[in-house]
């Protein structure tokens, strides 16, 4: 074991960090002293962007692990690296998030978007479960707004059926919602609480497979991922937190949160839909 693994300074895991809000959110909770772990796919660009956040930072307690979260093996190996350097983890952040205007079906049969956006980060929460009870951990989903008329399609996860971009996002945002729902009420604000924060429309990169003048709208239009960050490193830091399954909605604005209040039938249902889907590597 480490030397800095037995150490009692914070340590904070961010999954998507070596890009967008990600990292403007790693290098955020890096200056405040947290020693970073940053989960990355690519290892060359992971590397890359730890050596950025310890110079931006003036942190030099930050570290890496890569895995593909597009699968289940991927997943489970992220969790095991993850274990290997920290006992205990005080902050979550999953920001690890795509859009795929296509639909793309995983080597485990799943849909793309889905198990990047959603399953995955269900996933870890479940797998490093004791590490973050440990850590009276904060845990901060980056979500977007659940569009009107979203639902989760249990016949047709994948949707192969009628399979749209927006039909897509609408079922994955919605299910970090409905998740967030779940987790608060499964677990007492006294051991670990779970959060969700909306960082508004972001040049963060999330949008590289869309066809060029989307792409370009999103980098005109969209915040800085610095700026973006703000409420997710709050809900990850801040000592004061202790309310547990709420939404902050309003970028920059913390104080404007609402409580996930949505078919508590349906949140139960993708739990244990979840659970399911993940119980090969559990």
């Amino acid at each position: 074991m480490s030397s800095i693994k037995k150490s009692f300074m914070k340590t904070a895991v961010i999954t998507g960090g070596t890009g967008g809000i990600g990292k403007a959110v790693a290098t955020t909770l890096a200056r405040k002293k947290f020693r970073v772990i940053i989960h990355g796919r690519d290892p060359h660009k992971t590397e890359q962007a730890v050596q950025e956040i310890k110079i931006n930072s003036g942190n030099t307690n930050v570290e890496s692990v890569t895995a593909d979260i597009s699968t289940l093996h991927g997943m489970k190996k992220l969790a095991d690296a993850i274990k290997a350097k920290a006992d205990a983890i005080h902050a979550l952040v999953l920001s690890t998030g795509v859009i795929l205007p296509d639909r793309v079906i995983t080597a485990d049969g799943l849909e793309a978007g889905f198990v990047i956006q959603y399953l995955s980060r269900f996933a870890i929460t479940q797998l490093l479960k004791n590490e973050l009870i440990k850590g009276n951990a904060h845990i901060v989903m980056v979500v977007a707004p659940v569009i009107k008329g979203a639902k989760i399609h249990f016949e047709d996860l994948t949707l192969e059926k009628d399979f749209t971009m927006l039909r897509a996002m609408a079922q994955e945002m919605f299910a970090n919602h409905l998740f967030v729902q779940e987790f608060a009420k499964r677990h007492s604000a006294n051991d670990v609480v779970i959060n969700m924060a909306n960082p508004g429309i972001t040049d963060s990169g999330i949008g590289k497979h869309l066809a060029f003048p989307l792409r370009w709208g999103l980098k005109l239009i969209g915040t800085k991922p610095e700026k973006a960050a703000h409420n997710l490193a709050f809900l990850a830091s801040d000592e004061g937190i202790n309310f547990s399954g709420y939404y902050l909605k309003k970028p920059g604005k913390p104080e404007v949160k609402e409580k996930a209040n949505h078919d508590p039938e349906v949140a139960e249902r993708l739990w244990e839909k979840s659970i399911e889907l993940i119980r090969p590597i559990l």
